[in-house]
């Protein structure tokens, strides 16, 4: 009975609609990673500008006022505390 299972055609359908539904799966997963990867990348690159706008500004501003302006430690040329 195990062998005329395994050999017909049932047992064929049966593993064929789980590999259908595991591809559903992966291609899903993939569709879904490339996705957030290109949202990840452009909130990425919004958050550079927005560090590096206010990085100019704050130079700007200390360029005008000199030493009146208060030290900001983390605009003072730390460039690695800004990207962490």
């Amino acid at each position: 009975m195990l062998y005329d299972f395994l050999t017909g055609n049932e047992f064929k359908m049966q593993l064929e609609a789980i590999i259908d539904g595991f591809k559903g799966l992966q291609d899903s997963y993939q569709d879904e990673k490339l996705k957030m990867q290109k949202i990840w990348k452009e909130r990425e690159k919004q958050l550079e500008k927005v560090l590096l706008n206010t990085v100019h500004f704050y130079g700007s501003i200390k360029g005008i006022a000199g030493s009146s302006v208060p030290d900001i430690k983390l605009l003072e040329g730390n460039e690695k505390s800004l990207n962490e």
